[in-house]
């Protein structure tokens, strides 16, 4: 079983189960992809994040002590990378 997250052409998005890419593909062929909300045939996939199990989120690391490259004793920027 796989989950696609859809969206029809009014914007409405919503989750839906099949047993395989194939189904997805068959069903948008046969025009049976009915939006829950308005009832539009008109279904796209919507992009999706991808689900990683374990994965936490987090800030994003700071930065390093001395400038972008860590040397320290940055003289503005005059090596290219951003002070």
């Amino acid at each position: 079983m796989m989950v696609y997250r859809l969206k029809c052409a009014q914007g409405h998005l919503y989750d839906e189960w099949f047993r395989s890419s194939a189904e997805y593909d068959e069903m948008k062929e046969a025009g049976t992809l009915v939006c829950k909300e308005c009832g539009d045939t008109n279904v796209v996939k919507a992009i999706m994040a991808p689900s990683v199990a374990g994965a936490k989120v987090s800030e994003p690391a700071p930065a390093p002590a001395g400038g972008m490259c860590g040397m320290g004793g940055c003289a503005g920027g005059m090596c290219g990378l951003p002070g």
